[in-house]
């Protein structure tokens, strides 16, 4: 300090107490920086002794008191040996005042030196411990170490041995932060400072930020009151108080903030939507932990809170996604993951203001895209619709790419607001009279002159950038007759890209011709000639552009070798003029130098022209005819267009171009021809488009006036768009300004109006408000768009904003394009177009009333005897009458026949869905399902009991008894399952029957259907192909990653959420057939296309999905199943009727309880049942719900059913209500019938028991009138508590055809249990693998073992295997063992019992597919198989496939070769 005052002579006006004064005065050395305007202070001092940070930081604080600063910062070095492991400490506690992500993770942790590192263990998830490298902390406690001792230091942060997260105990901690935080009355009047930061508690989250940037916001006022908050306006002048106390909600923060300044909040108030909203129950269940995120629509944050179990319903049952909410309480870091949350302690429903539009006259968009805009659109069709109706627009189009799917929501909302939705779409046009010859010459090819000319450009616009070369020669009958070429001085510097590109510089175009010198010297050159160039379009337009400028006329023909060579080399895929060179062997040359290029073209014309002589073809008029018969609309330049219907007739129109242009022109694109489009115009109004479209395209090309207006001709109307849309060619060099843009709107204007034709603005929306447009970046970023990060603008504008856009056209024209004519053009548009017409179109069939009674009659007569019993009658009645008056008599018979006719090709069906709720379905043979209440009846004399004393749930579990008439054993039936499960309480629900065929006969009835219906009539019911959240999220992570960018949980979900439900494929219905009646046409319902828009498949589907045209035509579902197939092979192989299988054996019971009827021991196999292989019963997880709920009856066994295929019925509902002794599982609620039969029974009204029933089975849950009735009637709290919980519930008719499937295929299983594992792997090998079934139980069970260690490593095709093993093993287990696969015994598919063992198939050995093994088996019963040569030869086998089936065994006994060895 030689020289230097002291410390604290410096820092005068600071009296410090005489501990810190003693510590002051040893600084043997400092430096200060300070910033005045910020009033802080920074010091650098040297203390020979460590000093304790929270000494520092109270002498900061006290300098600071003293001199009236904001901020003093004390930054110590020491001597480097007085380091030791216990100041690691003071390192943390530093940690946490430099803004590291600290608190909380350093609460308990152990850390030692070992050498130059530092290892420091904490007691925290892997999650957490990622976080604190993500966020750099080990790097700066090196850095802090570095700085204060001038040591080097590598810190290792991991996580503490055996350590396991205490979930109870964060439960607790998580209770206790949320639910002891003093009530704080100050919320009642929240002064300016509503955000109190606490000073002790630093900057110390993750470094996250806010994706639309990293400023503070303020939350700003309107006029009305209402609050602007991040992207988001919300009124709060009437809360609704839901949680908590009431509070004044004033100076809201917005959510960015709280993420920006990354600290811990006392008081906060913030505003937002909700989403994401879960409950759980914690482990006592006297609590609920409620997490829900709040977004304004610029960043995200999640609010966590737990409260008593009474409290948390009533809160819960009014927080409701898309609702918007004030929410009140502190930010804290949630130690579970790492983040900042907010903890409520008061909530308010609020009211958030959408944008209006508030012009006295409306526009009418034109051009909007919607999701169905496959990866591009980001509206929902319904959305659309509403914003233009809440705007009070008077109409709104929906014009996707390619498509109409986005009509179907559209539809809906259209129907119940009254809004006038235009239904049009943004085609890809091709003009397919399009030509190579532009102009009136008619050339002879081999007489006449041509001039071959090309240039070189400053760039690609026309209209802004300028000659610098033109090369030309003079060519005839094959030869050069001349040659031109000058360079041209383009007046402005020529781009270092373009001369990387052309080798052209500004020093070689210098003094060279100007443009108007270069052009006439060239045109005096070419004289009156046809002009022949490649890309022709592209070189005239800067020739016309210099001749436009200068007044030089241009009339020229030319000719365009691009478009010659697709119809001369169809063969080429590309035809560049390289690549033409190389094709016609022509030799290198240099590329991209005028001069080069055009004598390169001039030798490609010549072998063109050869090609074109050897078809007769010698003169250009010649070529123009020929090209235009046989023009390839696939390989023609695609435009966008727009199409809108204008009335009925133009919409089934429309359908036909979409169709056409799936089935017949689709490549990357569904295209349109113009001859095709012709034919269909009627009832159509033809838009231009955008500046994809034909018109702009040829502005931008700069083509003769004539020829702009001879294309907009084409037009009824032509649209303009906001210059934002369009900057994109800015960045590509076809134009230089924004000017230059409104320069092309003026020009399309012009051309509009010379040809009397209206100009309307329109948006070609992609996204409804301008902040969404991240959500399209994502999109177009996970597809590796270069530019997907640009800003577009293209959002869904109101009145106001575009007469702004376009203001620069003046007061009047700006009303007429935005307004007048976008109204004109609505008006021409009928009212009444509807996508799909109202009723239902059912296929005519003659008879099908009566049939169905008479089939129904005659087969309960078979089985309840003559008279049928009342019961039977009555309900037989009751749903025929309802089937028959709704007109569903033709869908039961169709039905019918289909089963008919599997059965006829010895294939049993199997039921679906709720149609088992159906006794008519039932008797007519379409259902095995029986639903009336459990019986007897005898198969014998019919005799029947209906009494039910033991009051059982299902028929099978009926006690065996005999009839008391002829002695026969009695059979049990029914399932007590009522007929309104089926179609609805009324009978008037549009019935779904769902059959499962057996795969092996699932192509055959398929074509049935066609003989019944006419194939014409029948088409697969089409699917979309939406993103998934999974699959979001992928791109979400992606995009932030490029970005660089790390944001919160509840952000990523908030832009995950707004991504899921854009299109991206189609598809197909697995087994979905839809019918239309043979007196209509598809096209007056929807159009047709391939499945994933595949041009190549032979499937045509309907373009909307069913479950939109589900009251209107006829579906089948046709579904395959291997259910039919191993019934199949059961018969087969026993020789008995899987019908004829007892439902009551106990043996089959005892295996939903034990392996004791497999006769083996525990430990054999990897269970404790033997359902393995059973039906919905063989999974880890119904198998664990097996073992939970004891089942002892069928009935049992059906409630199991309904609970392993419902949500949140099981897990957190009867897995409970079990467990904690309050019911069984014959009471729990397992299917959606129960509720209505249970309520019925506690005395709930009918019509009202079904009701509830149906917004239970919905997950809607229960309104608080419900709750009432339901107590009124004594129905327990429990049960009640149940339907709360229940999102989704099974059918019991669905359930019960199930249980029937396991009890059947359980009774083989017990009993011929050779046949059912032969037939099991027949018909569903799942992988099976022969070499690993041949090393016997202990190399199966190795497998097994590598398999489940993988864990989800595992791959899908491992997971498959893991079922098929656990069968294998079992059968070892009970002795039955496997024969090798074998050339002379083996089948191509089927495992056949043999000898008591099992053959293996020739498909069993991987590396042998379904093709080969039936060839093998083919070629060997043809005979004549005398070598291994021979069978390779009659069977196409490859080399690998011959040395599996050696390596296997399975030729053993065939010679190599044909030729005979006497050694």
């Amino acid at each position: 300090m030689d020289g230097q005052i002291s410390f604290l002579e410096k820092f005068k006006k600071y009296s410090p107490k005489e501990e810190y004064r003693k510590i002051l005065e040893k600084v043997s050395d400092y430096r200060i920086r300070t910033d005045k305007e910020r009033k802080m202070i920074e010091t650098f001092a040297s203390f020979p002794e460590i000093v304790e940070k929270r000494i520092l930081y109270d002498i900061e604080s006290e300098i600071c008191e003293a001199y009236q600063i904001n901020s003093m910062r004390i930054l110590p070095s020491y001597p480097p040996e007085l380091f030791s492991e216990r100041y690691i400490p003071q390192l943390v506690t530093e940690l946490q005042r430099i803004g590291a992500v600290s608190k909380g993770f350093f609460e308990s942790y152990s850390a030692k030196l070992d050498g130059k590192r530092i290892v420091i263990e904490i007691g925290f998830s892997n999650g957490g411990i990622e976080l604190l490298y993500k966020a750099e902390t080990p790097q700066l406690l090196s850095g802090i170490i570095k700085s204060e001792f001038g040591l080097d230091y590598e810190v290792e942060i991991k996580q503490e041995e055996g350590y396991s997260f205490d979930y109870a105990g964060y439960e607790r901690e998580q209770a206790k932060a949320l639910l002891d935080i003093p009530a704080d009355n100050s919320f009642k009047r929240v002064e300016k400072a509503s955000v109190e930061i606490a000073e002790n508690e630093k900057p110390v989250s993750p470094k996250y930020s806010p994706l639309l940037g990293t400023d503070l916001l303020e939350a700003k006022q309107t006029d009305e009151g209402y609050y602007r908050i991040g992207n988001s306006v919300f009124d709060t002048s009437s809360p609704s108080y839901i949680l908590g106390t009431e509070f004044d909600i004033s100076d809201p923060v917005p959510v960015r903030n709280i993420e920006i300044l990354k600290t811990s909040m006392r008081r906060v108030c913030i505003l937002g939507v909700a989403y994401a909203i879960e409950t759980k129950e914690t482990r006592k269940g006297d609590k609920t932990i409620i997490n829900f995120a709040l977004t304004d629509d610029d960043y995200s944050i999640f609010c966590k809170t737990i409260l008593p179990a009474e409290e948390a319903g009533g809160f819960i049952s009014k927080l409701k996604e898309g609702k918007a909410y004030a929410v009140c309480g502190s930010v804290r870091i949630d130690k579970f993951d790492g983040e900042f949350i907010l903890s409520p302690l008061s909530v308010a429903e609020i009211q958030k203001i959408e944008r209006s539009d508030n012009a006295p006259q409306k526009r009418v968009e034109l051009h909007l895209h919607t999701q169905m805009s496959a990866m591009d659109g980001l509206i929902p069709p319904d959305a659309a619709v509403r914003t233009a109706y809440t705007w009070g627009h008077p109409a709104v189009a929906i014009t996707d790419h390619g498509n109409v799917q986005g009509y179907q929501d559209a539809m809906l909302v259209a129907d119940k607001t009254g809004m006038k939705v235009i239904y049009g779409m943004e085609a890809y046009f091709v003009d397919d009279t399009a030509r190579s010859v532009y102009g009136d010459s008619d050339a002879d090819f081999s007489s006449s002159e041509f001039i071959v000319f090309d240039i070189e450009t400053t760039g690609l616009s026309a209209l802004n950038d300028r000659i610098t070369e033109i090369g030309a020669v003079l060519v005839r009958g094959g030869e050069v007759l001349d040659v031109f070429n000058t360079f041209a001085d383009p007046g402005i510097p020529i781009p270092v890209s373009i001369t990387e590109l052309t080798g052209i510089t500004d020093d070689m175009v210098k003094g060279a011709p100007s443009q108007e010198e270069a052009v006439r010297a060239f045109l005096d050159f070419a004289g009156g000639r046809t002009l022949i160039a490649h890309n022709a379009g592209f070189d005239t337009s800067f020739i016309r552009k210099v001749c436009d400028d200068f007044g030089i006329p241009f009339s020229n023909t030319y000719l365009d070798t691009v478009a010659l060579s697709r119809y001369v080399n169809p063969e080429l895929k590309k035809h560049k003029l390289d690549t033409l060179a190389n094709y016609f062997g022509l030799g290198d040359f240099n590329h991209h130098r005028a001069s080069d290029d055009a004598e390169m073209l001039a030798l490609i014309f010549f072998k063109m022209v050869e090609k074109l002589s050897e078809e007769g073809i010698k003169s250009l008029s010649a070529m123009t005819s020929a090209m235009a018969d046989k023009v390839d609309c696939l390989k023609l330049k695609t435009y966008h267009m727009i199409i809108l219907v204008k009335n009925k007739i133009g919409l089934k129109n429309l359908y036909k171009l979409v169709s056409f242009s799936y089935l017949n022109y689709y490549k990357k694109h569904p295209r349109i021809p113009k001859t095709v489009l012709d034919n269909y115009r009627e009832g159509l109004i033809i838009g231009s488009a955008c500046s994809e479209g034909e018109l702009f395209n040829a502005m931008l090309e700069n083509r003769p006036r004539a020829d702009l207006l001879e294309i907009a001709s084409y037009y009824d109307y032509i649209e303009i768009q906001p210059i934002c849309n369009n900057r994109y060619l800015i960045a590509s060099g076809r134009a230089s300004s924004d000017e230059d843009l409104r320069e092309f709107n003026r020009k399309l204007i012009s051309l509009a109006d010379e040809l009397g034709k209206p100009v309307v603005a329109t948006c070609d929306a992609h996204f409804l408000n301008k902040h969404d447009e991240i959500y399209r970046k994502i999109l177009l970023k996970g597809m590796k768009f270069s530019d997907a990060d640009k800003d577009t603008g293209i959002y869904f504008r109101t009145t106001e904003e575009m007469l702004e856009e376009f203001s620069y056209l003046g007061e009047e024209r700006a009303q007429e394009v935005v307004i007048t004519n976008t109204n004109k053009i609505a008006d021409m548009i009928d009212s009444d177009i509807r996508p799909f017409p109202k009723g239902t179109f059912t296929p005519h069939m003659d008879g099908a009333e009566e049939d169905l009674q008479r089939i129904c009659y005659e087969n309960a007569e078979k089985k309840y005897g003559k008279p049928i019993p009342e019961i039977v009658k009555t309900r037989l009645d009751k749903e025929l009458t309802s089937i028959i008056k709704h007109g569903f008599a033709v869908l039961y018979m169709i039905a019918q026949k289909l089963v008919w006719f599997s059965e006829s090709q010895g294939y049993l069906v199997g039921s679906r869905g709720s149609v088992g709720s159906s006794f008519v379905a039932s008797m007519a043979g379409i259902s095995e399902v029986n639903p009336l209440p459990p019986h007897y009846y005898c198969p014998n004399c019919q005799y029947s009991d209906f009494s039910n004393p033991n009051h059982v749930g299902s028929g099978f579990d009926l006690p065996d008894a005999v009839c008391p008439v002829c002695g026969e054993k009695l059979r049990g039936d029914g399932h007590d399952i009522p007929f309104e499960t089926f179609l609805g309480f009324y009978g008037d629900k549009s019935p779904d029957i769902d059959l499962n065929f057996s795969g092996e006969v699932q192509g055959r009835v398929h074509k049935y259907t066609e003989e019944l219906f006419g194939a014409e009539n029948v088409f697969r019911a089409g699917t979309i192909g939406a993103l998934a959240d999974k699959t979001v999220y992928g791109y979400v992570m992606k995009y932030l990653e490029e970005k660089g960018t790390t944001v919160n949980k509840a952000e990523i979900q908030r832009l995950v959420n707004h991504c899921v439900g854009v299109k991206r494929t189609t598809g197909q219905h697995p087994g979905g057939i839809v019918v239309v009646p043979r007196e209509y046409e598809i096209y007056d319902f929807c159009p047709v296309q391939h499945p994933a828009d595949d041009p190549n498949s032979d499937i045509v589907t309907t373009h909307f999905t069913f479950a939109y045209l589900h009251d209107t035509l006829l579906k089948l579902d046709e579904l395959g199943h291997d259910i039919p197939t191993k019934y199949k092979w059961l018969e087969k192989y026993s020789g008995t009727s899987v019908m004829d299988v007892p439902m009551n054996d106990p043996d089959v019971y005892e295996l939903f309880n034990s392996t004791k009827s497999l006769g083996i021991r525990d430990g054999d196999i990897e269970a404790n049942l033997g359902t393995f292989g059973l039906p919905e019963f063989g999974t880890k997880f119904v198998m664990k719900m097996v073992e939970e709920a004891k089942p002892k009856t069928f009935a049992d066994l059906l409630q199991i059913s309904g609970l392993s295929h419902g949500t949140d019925v099981w897990t957190g509902n009867a897995q409970e209500l079990i467990h904690n002794d309050i019911c069984d599982i014959s009471h729990v609620i397992g299917c959606r019938d129960n509720i209505m039969n249970d309520l019925i029974r506690y005395g709930v009204e009918n019509a009202h028991a079904f009701k509830i029933m149906e917004s239970v089975r919905k997950g809607k849950g229960l309104t608080p009138e419900w709750e009432a009735e339901m107590r009124e009637h004594d129905v327990p709290e429990w049960y009640i508590g149940s339907c709360k919980k229940i999102k989704y519930m099974f059918p019991k008719a669905h359930a019960a055809a199930y249980v029937m499937s396991a009890i059947r295929l359980g009774w083989y299983k017990v009993h011929m249990p050779l046949v059912f594992y032969a037939a099991f792997f027949t018909a569903a090998p799942g992988g099976f693998d022969a070499e690993i079934a041949m090393s016997g139980k202990a190399g199966v069970v190795r497998t097994m073992k590598e398999i489940t260690e993988k864990g989800t490593d595992a791959t899908q095709k491992e997971s498959a295997m893991l079922a098929t093993l656990n069968l294998v093993n079992e059968c070892y287990a009970r002795g039955i063992k496997f024969l090798p696969v074998n050339f002379f015994k083996s089948k191509a598919f089927a495992y056949v019992p043999e000898d008591g063992r099992i053959r293996l198939p020739f498909n069993s050995l991987a590396g042998v597919g379904e093709s080969a093994a039936q060839a093998i088996e083919d070629a060997r019963e043809g005979g004549n198989i005398l070598s291994v040569e021979d069978l390779r030869m009659k069977a196409k086998l490859t080399k690998a496939v011959i040395e599996v089936l050696q390596k296997n065994g399975a030729l053993d006994g065939l010679s190599d070769t044909n030729q005979i060895t006497f050694f």
